[in-house]
Order: structure tokens, then sequence, then C-alpha cells
């Protein structure tokens, strides 16, 4: 390699070895595989007590009532983004104080956490599919 061929050559392999570098500590970052068991799905049927669809990361905290003991869930949607969130068609508005919705997802892998990571979606009590 001549000159220019190698200059580009180490800038292009610099700029592999940057991203091989940052890669892990993004993904890990991100990562919700220790949080939450994705061998195990479940359905949890609550009432919405708070909806922040607020960076870095919205949240959902439904209130459920098992056999006569009411607990707080937090509804999880991953590293996911307002942006990301946007554009699977959830706004500010798609969720409302009081109104009982149904979750599936991932639970968490700690028996003290009440909460899941949705995968399955979320629908309201009518069936209609959220967003």
């Amino acid at each position: 390699m001549k000159g220019r061929a190698m200059k580009g050559f180490v800038a292009a392999a610099a700029a592999v070895l940057g991203l091989a570098v940052i890669a892990p500590s993004v993904a890990g970052h991100h990562s919700t595989n220790a949080m939450y068991d994705e061998s195990k799905t479940v359905e949890v049927t609550g009432t919405v007590v708070q909806w922040r669809f607020v960076n870095p990361h919205p949240y959902l905290v439904v209130e459920v009532t098992t056999n006569g003991k009411t607990e707080k869930w937090d509804l999880s949607f991953g590293g996911s983004a307002v942006s990301h969130l946007k554009r699977q068609g959830y706004t500010a508005e798609s969720f409302k104080i009081g109104e009982v919705i149904v979750a599936k997802g991932q639970p968490a892998t700690s028996e003290t956490t009440r909460g899941i990571l949705v995968r399955g979606g979320i629908t309201r009590k009518d069936g209609s599919k959220i967003p």
C-alpha cells in the first residue's frame, strides 16, 4: 500500500477498533438479560398509576392486585428512548391514569422486584391494542 491507500486503511482500522472497544459498554448499559427472565412470559393486569414518557427511558407503573394484595409493578420498555417508542406509535397520551391494562412480557429475575420487560404488547381492558 502506498500513501493515501495506507492512510485510508489506517483510518478505517482505527474506526473499527474504536467501535469494538465501545460496543460492549453500550450493549451492557442496555442489556436486559440480567434483569429479566427471558425464558418466561407473564401476563399482568393492572391499573395505570404513572406513565412517564421521558428520556432516557420511558416507564409505566401499574397497580396489580393478586390474592387481595395490591402491589406496584414497573413495566419496562427495555433500553427504548422516547424517539424509539414514538416510531412504534406510543405518545405521552398512550396511557391514562386509572385505566386498566393488560401487559405481556418477561418477569423480573429478582423475587423482590415486581416488574416485567414488555415484549408481548399491551392492551386495554376491552382488548384494544396500545398503541
